[in-house]
Parts: C-alpha cells; sequence; structure tokens
C-alpha cells in the first residue's frame, strides 16, 4: 500500500473541482492533488462544439448509473467522467438562474454566510470572458467563454418569432436584468471551440505542474482521524494524505462517499455496517433535477439540422468543420430558448423551453431522417424531491438513485401546463404553417389527465442534480456556509450538491461560481491559520 501527501486533496476534476484547482494554485502555495476517475479529455469530440451529442448518445465518458424505478420506470443517470466532468460533455448553455434563487440560498445561510444574487454577480462577471455583451451583468476578462449563436437556423427563426406572437417578448440577454422572454441561448464555446472548465480555469495550472493530475483514480472514502480529515482512500488501497480534503465529486458521487466514510444517516450507515464517525441525516438527501418533457413535431421539408445529425449528413458536418469551423459542428445545435410563466407572463419564469431543430430521443439522439423539432420543456423551480443512498458496503456498486420526477403534485400541474402553451406556440402565424404532425404527446392525448400520464411515460434527466449535500444554518444541513462538513475538520464539499435549492436553468454555470465563492472562503481560512 503506498501513501502520497498534498496540503490538498480535491476530489473530482469537474466543472466545480477544476475551478478549486485553479483558484487554490492562483491564491495559495500548497500543494495541491486534483483526482479524477475518469480519463483525460483528449477525445476530440469533447472539444468539437456539436460532438457532445454523440459522446452522449453512445454514453462515452460518464458514469452509467440509473435511478430507481420512476413511475413504473428505470431511468438513465449519467454524470460526467472525464476530466472537466459534466463541462465537457454537456451541451454548453450558460444560464445563471433567476435573482429569487440565490435569495433562497441566502435564507438557508441567514447571517452564517454571504450567498445573495448580489454576492453571486461578481463572481460569474470575473469567470466570463463574453464575445457580445460588457455592462452590469457581464465581464469579458474571465477565462470562460460565452458566446451568442454565430448563426440561427430557419426553423429556430420561426420559433424566435412564434413566442413573441404567443406573447412573450425577445429578450437578448436571459442571463441579464430579467430572464424572461425568448432568446438566442449563450454558450461556453470560445473561437468554435468548447470552452470547458478545464480550459477556462485549469490547464495552465497543469502545464506549470502547480496541479497534479490523478486520473482514472477512483476515491472510495475519506480517511478521518480524531474527526478530522486526513486524506482519501483509492479503489486499490492507495492512500493519499492531506491536510485539506475538498470533494468535489458532484451530487451522486460526494454524499456516496461521505457515506462510505461513516459520514451520514446513522439508520442506513449501520444498516450496511459502516461505522459511524458523524450523524448526517440528510446526507444524500434532498436530491433535486431538471426533468425534461419533450414535445416533438415533424416539420415540413429539410428544416432544422435533422439531415446534419446522422449518417452521410454528420461526415459532411465534421469535414466542413475541420475545413472551416463553421457549420453545424460549430455549435451546439441548440440556438434559442424560452423562461417564461405561462400562467402568467410578466412573473418569473416557471418553465424554460429549449427549441431543438431535430426529432431527439433522449434529448440528444437524433431519430429517424425526417426534419423536427423538439421542444425540451423543463419545471426550473421543482418541488419534488428525491435521494442518493447507498446499495451496500461496496464502493464500488451503484449507488441507489432515486430523482423523483414528478413526484410532486405541483410539478405535474407545471409540465402539463407547458405541454399546452407549446401546443399554442404551434398554433401561432411564424410556425404553424412548418409543423406537419406533432409526435409526442400526440394530438390523440389531449386532457389534462392524459397529459400527465405521457409526461410521467417521457421524463427524462437534464443532468441537473443538486442538493444532496445541502448548505445551511440549521444543525441537520450537511455543509454550512463555508462550505465546509459539519463534524469533520479540514473537510469540504465544493459542487452542485451544496445547492439548498436548484437555480433555474442549467447548472454549468452556477457550479463553477459557486465554486470560486466556495473557494474564496478556503483561502481565507487557509490564511488564518
Amino acid at each position: 500500500m503506498s501513501q502520497e501527501a498534498y496540503d490538498i486533496v480535491i476530489v473530482g476534476a469537474g466543472a466545480g473541482g477544476c475551478v478549486v484547482a485553479s483558484y487554490l494554485a492562483e491564491h495559495t502555495d500548497a500543494s495541491i492533488a486534483l483526482i479524477e476517475a475518469g480519463d483525460t479529455d483528449s477525445d476530440p469530440f469533447i472539444h468539437i462544439p456539436a460532438g457532445f451529442a454523440k459522446i452522449l448518445a453512445h454514453d462515452r465518458h460518464v458514469w452509467k448509473y440509473e435511478t430507481v424505478p420512476q413511475h413504473g420506470t428505470k431511468r438513465a443517470y449519467r454524470s460526467g467522467k472525464v476530466l472537466g466532468g459534466g463541462s465537457s460533455i454537456n451541451a454548453m448553455a450558460y444560464v445563471r438562474g433567476q435573482r429569487r434563487d440565490f435569495a433562497a440560498w441566502q435564507d438557508a445561510v441567514g447571517d452564517t454566510g454571504k450567498w445573495s444574487y448580489d454576492d453571486l454577480l461578481p463572481v460569474f462577471k470575473a469567470q466570463e470572458h463574453n464575445d457580445t455583451f460588457h455592462d452590469e451583468y457581464h465581464g469579458i476578462g474571465g477565462g470562460l467563454a460565452v458566446q451568442q449563436p454565430k448563426g440561427i437556423n430557419e426553423l429556430n427563426q420561426y420559433c424566435l418569432k412564434a413566442f413573441q406572437e404567443y406573447g412573450i417578448p425577445y429578450n437578448p440577454d436571459y442571463n441579464g436584468e430579467s430572464q424572461i422572454g425568448v432568446s438566442p441561448v449563450q454558450s461556453t464555446v470560445g473561437h468554435q471551440r468548447r470552452c470547458s472548465a478545464v480550459d477556462a480555469y485549469l490547464r495552465p495550472h497543469l502545464a506549470s505542474g502547480r496541479v497534479t493530475l490523478l486520473t482514472g483514480n477512483t476515491v472510495v472514502r475519506v480517511l478521518v482521524e480524531n474527526k478530522r480529515a486526513v486524506g482519501v482512500e483509492l479503489m486499490d488501497n492507495e492512500m493519499i494524505m492531506a491536510g485539506e480534503v475538498v470533494l468535489s465529486a458532484g451530487s451522486v458521487h460526494s454524499p456516496k462517499i461521505l457515506m462510505h466514510s461513516g459520514i451520514g444517516p446513522t439508520g442506513q450507515l449501520r444498516q450496511h455496517g459502516i461505522a459511524v464517525i458523524v450523524d448526517s441525516p440528510e446526507v444524500g438527501e434532498n436530491l433535486h433535477d431538471h426533468a425534461i418533457v419533450p414535445v416533438r413535431a415533424h416539420v415540413k421539408g429539410d428544416l432544422g439540422y435533422q439531415a446534419a445529425a446522422h449518417g452521410l449528413g454528420t461526415v459532411k458536418a465534421g469535414l466542413r468543420y475541420l475545413v472551416t469551423k463553421d457549420g453545424p459542428a460549430s455549435g451546439n445545435g441548440i440556438e434559442t430558448v424560452s423562461h417564461w410563466n405561462p400562467s402568467d407572463f410578466a412573473a418569473e419564469p416557471t418553465i424554460q423551453c429549449y427549441h431543438v431543430p431535430i426529432i431527439a430521443t433522449g434529448g440528444v439522439s437524433p431519430t429517424g431522417d425526417r426534419s423536427g423539432i423538439t421542444f425540451e420543456l423543463v419545471v426550473l423551480q421543482p418541488k419534488s424531491r428525491g435521494w442518493v443512498r447507498l446499495a451496500d458496503n461496496d464502493p464500488t456498486s451503484m449507488p441507489l438513485i432515486n430523482p423523483n420526477f414528478m413526484g410532486e403534485e405541483e410539478d405535474l400541474r407545471a409540465a402539463v401546463e407547458s405541454v399546452h402553451a407549446i401546443r399554442e406556440v404551434m398554433a401561432q402565424e411564424s410556425l404553424a404553417p412548418v409543423i406537419q404532425q406533432e409526435i409526442d404527446p400526440g394530438s390523440h392525448i389531449q386532457s389534462d389527465a392524459e397529459i400527465g400520464e405521457w409526461v410521467k411515460r417521457a421524463v427524462a434527466t437534464m443532468f441537473h442534480p443538486v442538493g444532496t449535500c445541502r448548505m445551511g444554518q440549521d444543525a441537520r444541513a450537511v455543509v454550512d456556509a463555508r462550505l465546509r462538513v459539519r463534524g469533520v475538520d479540514g473537510l469540504r464539499v465544493i459542487d452542485a450538491s451544496i445547492m439548498p435549492n436548484i437555480t433555474s436553468g442549467n447548472t454549468n454555470a452556477p457550479t463553477q461560481a459557486l465554486a470560486r465563492h466556495g473557494t474564496g472562503m478556503l483561502v481565507e481560512d487557509l490564511k488564518r491559520t
């Protein structure tokens, strides 16, 4: 059994872990190890913006997990297993959320911390390198490239107009003053290449040797002595010692590692024969996620990207990208989006809808050769809560994952309402002439009850799990306002699992912001000792 030692060990090189490691490299003299279970990001499909669809369709660079049955059926529940994590394989949408999301974070910590929108806005701006906006909401000096679409295809242009005809405004910047409206999608792409958290922050520190990257290594537990974290144990029984341990393994793996370390709900740990170090009843609880409800329709002619999304079309798009760095492969293929409240167009949005100009299965895989559109409907602030729990005491076992999709009637009502709304949009002047046939849910499904049953059958993850190591000032919270694990010194969680509530939109940008904000607190604490 070999041992290495570092001042700080970070578990997980995803969106959060890359930010943590780079910020520590820039603001401390500490020796830093960044441990990743997956491989490096050398796969060229990672860097081609449209490559994410192929990666996800073939389950590359992911943990191949699935849920416990949801409405009678297990659902795929993948997460990134590669350098950069989700930021290397996601659809690159850059969405910060709404001011009220962060007000709820602030309420969770009370006067013990600073997690409001006003506290996080300077962090978002500092990280961002925006190609279009430079104002009170956006920055241009950071490493994270954010761009507007370089072109919007004809089908998505119809969508932009149809949503306005339906009644919501055109909004050039949903990350600015208001999220309400139909908008071009902002994406983490720069110079027609994906800008992952590795590209935005980490790569220079790997090249300089300031951060030691250990890929292909799975952490099974945190080593704790006298209520202090002293290192981690890997799958092969190797130990890596550390003065501080940061878990950035994500909303499935961070609680899983804590529980295998003896930090979690006493009853569950004892059930699996795991010695209890700290009774932390909400480790693994409070799981929530954005669930996609896909409304799909065929369209007339060759509108959209269906032809470029499979077969010879993919080859042509790839060759064009290699030669000219433009065309369908140079973007994420999702060029417009809507945020709104179908019950009150002036109220803060409750629904997000990407207008994906292909017929897609699971939100990513093109199905068939007929042109079409998939409206990906998402309830932005789901009330449903689930959990991540251990199946047994074997660290190699897949955990039990219950996102509890549409478990609350309020979420189901919102999803049903959004389906009705999209049907209204498809009937508008700019879109109706090109809509040929609704495929899902299909014109035979009309009543709220029928749509609700279809929603339960169709719902799938948007890959935004949060909340399983909830931050708060209360004693049941897993981490405090400085992201320190309660009951164990020298141990923090810095990833999306600490969110008390999910943000209103894709979680990649908020995860990177909270990681920088939380690491700033770690640096402050290190300087005090």
